[in-house]
């Protein structure tokens, strides 16, 4: 705490009361402090406590009560508090509450023996149109403070929500409730709804209806054949098989049955994917993967691979998984080549890398149009008097400068490229057996068998190697 003191007072004879003036750190509270001089000196008055009070800058919360019965009845060697500003009130974030779950919060059904029902189709949500589909509070601002000195203490404003507004969407209310402007399924882009309308075809994808292409969501009532091509803005249902067929979903897919793929045509769903069983396919999903089991497939998952029914197996193929990956066994006693990649993400600070990146870039700009003015002030410098030859000297000055500018934020940009390591947050998850023949790799690095086979495992990534756990 800072003592700011009144100015030094002769000593004299003359009995006299000093008067010691002291604030916080923070500027938020002001003290006086009564200091006899001599035997009996004459009390001071309000009106000398607040000279001394406006001797030392404080004039904002002075408490004129306090001061009153401080120079009524003195205390005296006390510090005593006799101004207090106000703290600034910080505003409230806007927030929202979703009417609808988000696919994550959906769950498939299980029956009695454990086995998830693969043809449960509740889980893609059917909404109507004029339906409330999430209401949102919206930011407060903030209340200013101010110390003791009359200066403004800064608040911070509530931030306002990001826009839930999507496709087939509208606010309403004054902006306080979003509603469906159509029939449809329901699908989340981060905090973004869409409703999608849907395409139902009743049989098969065939000869009969040709490759499908729909903006939004596609049910198929029976199988996808080989060869065919199903692309969807939003979700895929199939109740029946897909072949060796093109499935892409910019939503998720579900596959009542299962994939019986060649290897050649791909599946791309933008979410997850949930079918029976997966042999021999091709798959790229940014979501997770629910099956019962996987054969001989190559897939790459940005989620998680769940496996749960009869059987949990993951066999054969080339698999490449960003989060967890469970099953009850992988691989074979046979010790079939079955390949598993945990994917890793760089760890830089992208922050600061977006910071200099944009203050570069601006730069960059600003050195474009300096270089522009500069070649016309140059043509024109012939016939031109001295103002003009220091303007062209002043824009080339200033180029040098911005320059050099730019080459030290390509420095530091540079080094925090370099400073980068790799994090690995899948895992792979065996309830049962890890048998010979399986491959597990994070990025580059190999997972090494000490035993022939391993069981009830879990093998993560941690402190920069490959740990093996127990399950």
């Amino acid at each position: 705490m800072d003592q700011i003191e009144t100015p030094e007072i002769n000593q004299t004879a003359t009995p006299i009361t000093l008067i010691e003036v002291t604030a916080s750190d923070d500027g938020m509270t002001g003290f006086i402090k009564l200091v006899k001089q001599g035997e009996n000196p004459p009390p001071v008055t309000k009106e000398q406590l607040l000279e001394a009070l406006h001797e030392n800058r404080i004039t904002y919360g002075i408490k004129e009560t306090s001061l009153e019965k401080l120079a009524a009845r003195p205390i005296y060697n006390i510090k005593l508090e006799i101004a207090k500003g106000v703290s600034p009130i910080n505003g409230e974030d806007g927030t929202i509450t979703f009417y609808v779950l988000r696919d994550s919060e959906y769950r498939p059904e299980i029956n009695l023996e454990g086995a998830i029902d693969y043809k449960n189709l509740d889980y893609f949500q059917i909404i109507k149109k004029d339906q409330v589909l999430a209401e949102i509070t919206k930011e407060t601002a903030g209340t200013e403070g101010m110390n003791i000195y009359g200066g403004i203490m800064p608040t911070k404003h509530g931030r306002p929500v990001p826009s839930p507004v999507g496709k087939n969407t509208h606010l309403t209310q004054d902006d306080t409730l979003l509603v469906s402007d159509c029939d449809g399924v329901i699908r989340f882009t981060r905090d973004t709804i869409d409703v999608n309308d849907m395409l139902k075809i009743n049989g098969n994808v065939d000869q009969l209806t040709g490759n499908i292409n729909f903006s939004g969501a596609v049910t198929i009532e029976g199988d996808v054949s080989d060869g065919f091509t199903v692309k969807s803005g939003g979700d895929i249902i199939v109740k029946g098989v897909v072949e060796n067929a093109t499935i892409e979903a910019v939503g998720n897919v579900h596959i009542s049955k299962g994939i019986n793929g060649g290897g050649i045509n791909r599946i791309h769903a933008g979410g997850n994917l949930k079918c029976k069983y997966i042999e021999h396919a091709n798959l790229h999903i940014e979501g997770d993967i629910n099956a019962d089991y996987i054969i001989d497939s190559d897939i790459t998952c940005m989620g998680n691979i769940v496996l749960a029914g009869s059987r949990e197996l993951i066999v054969g193929g080339d698999v490449r998984v960003f989060g967890e990956l469970r099953a009850k066994d992988i691989g074979s006693e046979s010790e079939r080549n079955t390949r598993i990649e945990v994917i890793g993400i760089k760890n830089m600070d992208t922050e600061a890398m977006e910071k200099l990146t944009k203050e570069r870039d601006e730069l960059n700009a600003r050195i474009q149009l300096l270089a522009e003015s500069a070649q016309k002030l140059s043509q024109s410098r012939m016939s031109a008097g001295d103002d003009v030859m220091e303007q062209l000297a002043m824009a080339k000055k200033q180029i040098l400068v911005i320059r050099d500018k730019v080459d030290q934020l390509n420095a530091q940009i540079q080094q925090i490229e370099k400073n980068w390591t790799m994090e690995f947050p899948g895992a792979i998850l065996c309830k049962r057996k890890v048998y010979q023949g399986v491959k597990i790799y994070f990025g580059e690095e190999k997972f090494h068998f000490i035993l022939d086979n391993i069981e009830h495992c879990r093998i993560f990534w941690a402190d920069g190697t490959i740990i093996h756990g127990s399950l």
